[in-house]
Protein backbone atom coordinates (compact mmCIF):
# COMPACT_ATOMS: atom_id res chain seq x y z
CA UNK A 1 0.00 0.00 0.00
CA UNK A 2 2.75 2.18 -0.17
CA UNK A 3 2.19 3.70 -3.31
CA UNK A 4 -0.36 5.68 -2.35
CA UNK A 5 -1.51 9.65 -3.28
CA UNK A 6 -0.29 10.87 -0.48
CA UNK A 7 3.74 9.18 -0.57
CA UNK A 8 3.16 10.55 -4.63
CA UNK A 9 2.29 14.24 -3.16
CA UNK A 10 5.13 14.08 -0.76
CA UNK A 11 7.31 12.71 -3.15
CA UNK A 12 6.20 16.23 -5.91
CA UNK A 13 6.94 18.29 -2.89
CA UNK A 14 10.92 16.53 -2.46
CA UNK A 15 11.14 17.39 -6.23
CA UNK A 16 9.92 20.51 -6.20
CA UNK A 17 11.88 21.68 -2.97
CA UNK A 18 14.84 20.39 -5.02
CA UNK A 19 14.13 22.73 -7.89
CA UNK A 20 13.44 25.73 -5.32
CA UNK A 21 16.77 24.88 -4.36
CA UNK A 22 18.29 24.74 -7.44
CA UNK A 23 17.07 28.14 -8.19
CA UNK A 24 18.13 29.94 -4.91
CA UNK A 25 14.63 29.80 -3.30
CA UNK A 26 14.45 27.16 -1.11
CA UNK A 27 11.85 27.27 1.98
CA UNK A 28 13.90 26.55 4.89
CA UNK A 29 10.96 25.46 7.19
CA UNK A 30 10.03 21.61 7.39
CA UNK A 31 7.07 20.18 5.18
CA UNK A 32 6.96 17.07 6.78
CA UNK A 33 6.64 16.28 10.90
CA UNK A 34 9.20 14.75 12.75
CA UNK A 35 8.88 11.01 12.65
CA UNK A 36 12.59 10.81 14.52
CA UNK A 37 11.28 9.20 17.42
CA UNK A 38 8.33 7.11 16.19
CA UNK A 39 9.92 3.67 17.05
CA UNK A 40 10.64 4.65 20.63
CA UNK A 41 8.28 2.76 22.20
CA UNK A 42 7.05 3.64 25.94
CA UNK A 43 6.98 7.19 25.32
CA UNK A 44 4.37 9.37 26.38
CA UNK A 45 1.77 10.12 24.22
CA UNK A 46 0.34 13.74 23.84
CA UNK A 47 -0.35 13.72 19.74
CA UNK A 48 -3.35 16.17 19.03
CA UNK A 49 -5.40 13.68 17.28
CA UNK A 50 -5.29 11.13 20.39
CA UNK A 51 -7.40 13.64 22.29
CA UNK A 52 -11.04 12.92 23.53
CA UNK A 53 -9.89 9.36 23.28
CA UNK A 54 -9.22 6.72 26.33
CA UNK A 55 -6.87 3.89 26.45
CA UNK A 56 -8.37 0.52 25.47
CA UNK A 57 -9.26 -1.57 28.65
CA UNK A 58 -10.21 -5.68 29.32
CA UNK A 59 -13.68 -4.42 28.43
CA UNK A 60 -12.69 -4.87 25.05
CA UNK A 61 -11.95 -9.04 25.64
CA UNK A 62 -14.21 -11.46 23.34
CA UNK A 63 -15.55 -8.33 21.08
CA UNK A 64 -16.10 -8.13 17.66
CA UNK A 65 -15.69 -4.86 15.28
CA UNK A 66 -16.81 -4.03 11.61
CA UNK A 67 -14.26 -1.72 10.07
CA UNK A 68 -15.14 2.48 8.62
CA UNK A 69 -12.35 3.79 7.67
CA UNK A 70 -8.68 4.43 8.14
CA UNK A 71 -6.29 7.22 7.46
CA UNK A 72 -2.91 8.14 7.47
CA UNK A 73 -2.68 10.89 10.14
CA UNK A 74 -0.58 13.17 8.31
CA UNK A 75 -2.42 12.85 5.63
CA UNK A 76 -5.53 10.40 3.43
CA UNK A 77 -5.37 6.77 2.55
CA UNK A 78 -7.39 5.33 -0.12
CA UNK A 79 -8.36 1.76 0.10
CA UNK A 80 -9.77 0.54 -2.78
CA UNK A 81 -12.21 -2.89 -2.86
CA UNK A 82 -11.06 -3.73 0.86
CA UNK A 83 -13.01 -4.88 3.30
CA UNK A 84 -11.52 -5.36 6.60
CA UNK A 85 -13.07 -7.17 10.26
CA UNK A 86 -11.42 -7.42 13.59
CA UNK A 87 -11.73 -9.32 16.82
CA UNK A 88 -10.05 -8.76 20.18
CA UNK A 89 -9.23 -11.08 22.40
CA UNK A 90 -6.66 -11.49 25.73
CA UNK A 91 -3.59 -11.74 25.22
CA UNK A 92 -2.69 -15.81 26.70
CA UNK A 93 0.89 -16.31 28.39
CA UNK A 94 2.58 -19.78 27.84
CA UNK A 95 1.30 -21.06 31.32
CA UNK A 96 -2.16 -20.24 29.89
CA UNK A 97 -3.06 -16.89 32.27
CA UNK A 98 -3.84 -13.48 30.43
CA UNK A 99 -0.66 -10.97 29.87
CA UNK A 100 -1.05 -7.23 29.46
CA UNK A 101 -2.69 -6.05 26.34
CA UNK A 102 -5.04 -7.89 23.80
CA UNK A 103 -4.41 -10.27 20.55
CA UNK A 104 -6.22 -8.48 17.98
CA UNK A 105 -7.08 -11.07 14.58
CA UNK A 106 -7.85 -8.91 11.49
CA UNK A 107 -9.68 -9.92 8.37
CA UNK A 108 -8.98 -8.59 5.20
CA UNK A 109 -10.62 -8.70 2.27
CA UNK A 110 -9.30 -7.37 -1.50
CA UNK A 111 -11.65 -7.86 -4.04
CA UNK A 112 -10.36 -7.33 -7.77
CA UNK A 113 -11.05 -3.50 -9.12
CA UNK A 114 -12.46 -3.13 -12.61
CA UNK A 115 -9.79 -4.54 -15.39
CA UNK A 116 -7.95 -6.53 -12.89
CA UNK A 117 -6.81 -10.25 -13.53
CA UNK A 118 -7.46 -13.36 -10.81
CA UNK A 119 -9.85 -13.87 -7.85
CA UNK A 120 -8.38 -10.76 -5.36
CA UNK A 121 -7.56 -12.16 -1.82
CA UNK A 122 -7.99 -12.71 1.73
CA UNK A 123 -6.15 -12.60 4.50
CA UNK A 124 -5.90 -12.96 8.16
CA UNK A 125 -3.45 -11.08 10.55
CA UNK A 126 -2.98 -11.47 14.23
CA UNK A 127 -1.35 -8.41 16.13
CA UNK A 128 -0.29 -8.60 19.83
CA UNK A 129 -0.37 -5.19 21.23
CA UNK A 130 0.89 -4.70 24.72
CA UNK A 131 0.58 -1.38 26.70
CA UNK A 132 2.95 0.79 28.26
CA UNK A 133 3.43 0.55 31.78
CA UNK A 134 1.82 3.97 32.18
CA UNK A 135 -1.80 4.64 31.35
CA UNK A 136 -0.51 7.02 28.24
CA UNK A 137 2.07 5.43 27.10
CA UNK A 138 2.63 4.09 23.91
CA UNK A 139 2.17 0.79 22.83
CA UNK A 140 4.09 -2.32 21.48
CA UNK A 141 2.32 -3.51 18.42
CA UNK A 142 4.01 -7.27 16.99
CA UNK A 143 2.58 -9.17 14.49
CA UNK A 144 2.14 -12.91 15.22
CA UNK A 145 0.82 -14.50 12.67
CA UNK A 146 -0.30 -14.11 8.91
CA UNK A 147 -2.14 -15.97 6.52
CA UNK A 148 -3.13 -15.57 2.77
CA UNK A 149 -5.26 -17.14 0.47
CA UNK A 150 -4.71 -15.11 -3.07
CA UNK A 151 -2.09 -13.08 -4.18
CA UNK A 152 -1.82 -10.45 -1.39
CA UNK A 153 0.22 -7.43 -1.97
CA UNK A 154 0.52 -6.26 1.77
CA UNK A 155 3.60 -7.28 3.45
CA UNK A 156 4.62 -8.01 7.56
CA UNK A 157 4.61 -5.21 9.84
CA UNK A 158 7.49 -5.09 11.87
CA UNK A 159 7.39 -4.60 14.92
CA UNK A 160 6.54 -0.63 15.84
CA UNK A 161 5.14 1.73 18.56
CA UNK A 162 1.39 2.24 18.78
CA UNK A 163 -2.42 2.72 20.61
CA UNK A 164 -5.11 1.45 21.14
CA UNK A 165 -7.84 3.74 21.80
CA UNK A 166 -11.24 4.21 22.15
CA UNK A 167 -13.32 7.42 21.43
CA UNK A 168 -16.86 7.05 22.04
CA UNK A 169 -18.02 3.65 20.80
CA UNK A 170 -15.29 3.68 18.21
CA UNK A 171 -12.07 1.34 18.58
CA UNK A 172 -9.22 2.72 17.43
CA UNK A 173 -5.90 1.43 16.50
CA UNK A 174 -2.77 3.39 15.73
CA UNK A 175 0.50 1.86 13.69
CA UNK A 176 3.53 4.14 13.90
CA UNK A 177 5.88 3.87 10.76
CA UNK A 178 2.88 1.41 8.94
CA UNK A 179 3.21 -0.03 5.42
CA UNK A 180 -0.20 1.02 5.22
CA UNK A 181 0.92 4.62 4.97
CA UNK A 182 4.45 4.50 3.12
CA UNK A 183 6.10 4.72 6.67
CA UNK A 184 3.83 7.17 8.44
CA UNK A 185 1.61 6.28 11.04
CA UNK A 186 -2.09 4.63 10.21
CA UNK A 187 -5.15 4.89 12.13
CA UNK A 188 -7.81 2.32 11.53
CA UNK A 189 -11.13 2.90 12.92
CA UNK A 190 -14.01 -0.25 13.94
CA UNK A 191 -17.37 0.36 15.09
CA UNK A 192 -18.83 -2.87 17.78
CA UNK A 193 -19.98 -5.35 14.73
CA UNK A 194 -23.87 -5.40 14.47
CA UNK A 195 -25.80 -8.70 16.29
CA UNK A 196 -25.17 -11.31 13.80
CA UNK A 197 -23.12 -9.76 11.81
CA UNK A 198 -19.89 -11.25 13.42
CA UNK A 199 -19.72 -14.89 12.09
CA UNK A 200 -16.74 -15.95 10.46
CA UNK A 201 -17.68 -18.05 7.11
CA UNK A 202 -15.66 -21.13 6.40
CA UNK A 203 -12.40 -19.68 4.82
CA UNK A 204 -11.92 -17.33 7.50
CA UNK A 205 -11.97 -20.13 10.13
CA UNK A 206 -9.58 -22.13 8.49
CA UNK A 207 -7.31 -19.14 8.15
CA UNK A 208 -7.93 -18.55 11.96
CA UNK A 209 -6.90 -22.04 12.40
CA UNK A 210 -3.42 -22.11 10.42
CA UNK A 211 -2.85 -18.89 12.23
CA UNK A 212 -3.48 -19.70 15.58
CA UNK A 213 -1.62 -22.99 15.05
CA UNK A 214 1.40 -21.42 14.19
CA UNK A 215 1.06 -19.09 16.95
CA UNK A 216 0.82 -22.15 19.32
CA UNK A 217 -1.87 -20.94 20.54
CA UNK A 218 -4.07 -24.29 21.87
CA UNK A 219 -6.94 -22.25 23.51
CA UNK A 220 -7.49 -20.45 20.29
CA UNK A 221 -7.39 -22.61 18.29
CA UNK A 222 -9.89 -25.01 20.46
CA UNK A 223 -12.42 -22.07 21.08
CA UNK A 224 -12.87 -22.31 16.68
CA UNK A 225 -14.26 -25.23 17.51
CA UNK A 226 -18.01 -26.45 19.01
CA UNK A 227 -18.70 -27.22 22.69
CA UNK A 228 -19.36 -30.87 20.48
CA UNK A 229 -16.54 -30.57 18.10
CA UNK A 230 -14.26 -33.54 17.25
CA UNK A 231 -10.36 -33.74 16.33
CA UNK A 232 -9.43 -36.99 14.23
CA UNK A 233 -5.53 -37.24 13.69
CA UNK A 234 -3.13 -39.93 12.95
CA UNK A 235 -0.68 -39.52 14.74
CA UNK A 236 -1.96 -41.54 17.43
CA UNK A 237 -3.42 -44.89 16.65
CA UNK A 238 -5.98 -47.35 18.03
CA UNK A 239 -6.10 -50.98 19.05
CA UNK A 240 -7.29 -51.03 15.26
CA UNK A 241 -4.24 -48.86 14.13
CA UNK A 242 -6.84 -46.24 13.24
CA UNK A 243 -6.58 -42.38 13.82
CA UNK A 244 -7.74 -41.33 16.83
CA UNK A 245 -10.86 -39.27 17.67
CA UNK A 246 -10.94 -36.57 20.20
CA UNK A 247 -14.84 -35.20 21.28
CA UNK A 248 -15.70 -31.87 23.22
CA UNK A 249 -13.28 -28.70 23.76
CA UNK A 250 -11.49 -30.60 26.76
CA UNK A 251 -9.79 -33.29 24.67
CA UNK A 252 -9.03 -31.43 21.86
CA UNK A 253 -7.41 -28.75 23.85
CA UNK A 254 -5.46 -31.76 25.64
CA UNK A 255 -4.21 -33.06 21.85
CA UNK A 256 -3.13 -29.53 20.97
CA UNK A 257 -1.59 -28.11 24.51
CA UNK A 258 1.04 -31.50 24.55
CA UNK A 259 1.62 -31.12 20.77
CA UNK A 260 2.59 -27.86 21.36
CA UNK A 261 4.66 -29.10 24.48
CA UNK A 262 6.18 -31.92 22.95
CA UNK A 263 7.39 -29.95 19.92
CA UNK A 264 8.12 -26.79 20.16
CA UNK A 265 8.37 -26.18 16.36
CA UNK A 266 5.15 -26.76 14.91
CA UNK A 267 4.48 -24.48 11.86
CA UNK A 268 1.95 -24.59 8.96
CA UNK A 269 2.22 -23.02 5.80
CA UNK A 270 -1.30 -22.49 3.76
CA UNK A 271 -1.25 -24.12 0.35
CA UNK A 272 -4.91 -23.77 -1.12
CA UNK A 273 -8.55 -23.61 1.05
CA UNK A 274 -10.95 -25.52 -1.96
CA UNK A 275 -14.86 -25.81 -0.53
CA UNK A 276 -16.14 -29.45 -0.97
CA UNK A 277 -19.14 -30.96 -2.76
CA UNK A 278 -21.52 -30.42 0.32
CA UNK A 279 -22.31 -26.80 2.28
CA UNK A 280 -19.83 -26.40 4.87
CA UNK A 281 -17.15 -28.82 3.86
CA UNK A 282 -13.20 -28.08 3.15
CA UNK A 283 -10.22 -28.91 2.16
CA UNK A 284 -7.36 -27.34 3.85
CA UNK A 285 -3.90 -28.18 2.11
CA UNK A 286 -0.55 -26.99 3.91
CA UNK A 287 2.96 -28.02 3.74
CA UNK A 288 4.93 -28.34 7.11
CA UNK A 289 7.65 -25.53 6.48
CA UNK A 290 9.96 -25.67 9.51
CA UNK A 291 13.45 -25.30 8.14
CA UNK A 292 14.78 -28.11 11.03
CA UNK A 293 12.85 -30.56 9.03
CA UNK A 294 15.11 -32.91 6.91
CA UNK A 295 12.63 -31.67 3.66
CA UNK A 296 9.46 -30.14 4.18
CA UNK A 297 6.24 -32.36 4.38
CA UNK A 298 2.72 -32.15 3.06
CA UNK A 299 -0.87 -33.06 4.56
CA UNK A 300 -4.76 -31.84 4.61
CA UNK A 301 -7.09 -30.93 6.66
CA UNK A 302 -10.80 -32.06 5.86
CA UNK A 303 -13.16 -29.79 7.80
CA UNK A 304 -16.65 -29.21 8.70
CA UNK A 305 -17.72 -25.74 9.42
CA UNK A 306 -21.16 -24.66 10.28
CA UNK A 307 -22.53 -21.30 11.86
CA UNK A 308 -18.99 -19.58 12.25
CA UNK A 309 -17.47 -23.14 14.25
CA UNK A 310 -15.35 -26.22 13.59
CA UNK A 311 -17.48 -29.45 13.63
CA UNK A 312 -15.49 -31.82 13.07
CA UNK A 313 -11.53 -31.79 11.27
CA UNK A 314 -9.66 -34.61 9.96
CA UNK A 315 -5.75 -33.97 9.73
CA UNK A 316 -4.22 -36.83 7.35
CA UNK A 317 -0.56 -36.48 5.51
CA UNK A 318 -0.75 -36.99 2.26
CA UNK A 319 3.05 -36.23 0.67
CA UNK A 320 6.21 -37.67 2.43
CA UNK A 321 8.42 -34.56 0.72
CA UNK A 322 7.04 -31.60 -0.84
CA UNK A 323 9.33 -29.44 -3.47
CA UNK A 324 9.48 -25.42 -2.92
CA UNK A 325 11.17 -23.42 -4.67
CA UNK A 326 13.43 -22.13 -1.47
CA UNK A 327 12.48 -23.91 1.40
CA UNK A 328 14.29 -21.59 3.99
CA UNK A 329 12.19 -18.54 3.01
CA UNK A 330 9.11 -20.54 2.87
CA UNK A 331 10.11 -21.69 6.22
CA UNK A 332 10.66 -18.69 7.97
CA UNK A 333 7.29 -16.78 6.80
CA UNK A 334 5.59 -19.62 9.28
CA UNK A 335 8.01 -20.98 11.58
CA UNK A 336 9.15 -19.44 14.95
CA UNK A 337 12.11 -17.36 15.37
CA UNK A 338 15.31 -19.57 15.57
CA UNK A 339 17.53 -18.22 18.26
CA UNK A 340 20.56 -20.74 18.62
CA UNK A 341 21.95 -24.37 17.54
CA UNK A 342 21.45 -25.20 21.29
CA UNK A 343 17.92 -24.38 21.19
CA UNK A 344 17.57 -26.72 17.76
CA UNK A 345 19.02 -29.32 19.53
CA UNK A 346 17.12 -29.07 22.49
CA UNK A 347 13.55 -29.29 20.76
CA UNK A 348 14.83 -32.29 18.74
CA UNK A 349 15.60 -34.46 21.30
CA UNK A 350 12.48 -33.15 22.99
CA UNK A 351 10.72 -34.46 19.97
CA UNK A 352 12.32 -37.42 20.23
CA UNK A 353 11.83 -38.28 23.76
CA UNK A 354 8.03 -37.28 23.13
CA UNK A 355 7.79 -39.53 19.96
CA UNK A 356 9.50 -42.90 21.67
CA UNK A 357 7.26 -41.95 25.06
CA UNK A 358 3.91 -41.95 22.85
CA UNK A 359 5.10 -45.30 21.14
CA UNK A 360 5.72 -46.90 24.51
CA UNK A 361 2.96 -45.93 25.80
CA UNK A 362 0.68 -47.16 22.55
CA UNK A 363 2.38 -50.72 22.68
CA UNK A 364 1.73 -50.94 26.74
CA UNK A 365 -2.25 -50.18 25.60
CA UNK A 366 -2.22 -52.57 23.09
CA UNK A 367 -0.65 -55.53 25.42
CA UNK A 368 -3.54 -54.82 27.98
CA UNK A 369 -6.03 -55.45 25.23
Amino acid sequence: MSDCPMMRRLSALYALGALLAACGGAQTDATLPDESDDLDVGGPRISPHLEGTTPADTSLYGTRWAFVEAECTEGPLELTNFTRAAEVNPAVAAGGGTEPGFVIVYDHAFEPGEGDEGPGCRETVVQRATPGAETDQEWAIHEEARVTVGECTTRVELDRPGDVRMRGQFLEVYVQRSNWCGGLEVKMVYAPAPPGAGERDGEQVIRHYVAHFNRRDAQALTLLFSQNGSLVEPFNRTVTDQPTRHDGRAQIFEWYNQAFRRTPWLALRLVDVAPGAVPGAYTLRWHYMDPRLDAPFGGQNLFTVAGGEIFETEIAITESQVEVEDPTQEASESAPDVTSDEDIAAEHELGEEAAAVGSAEADAQRDTQ
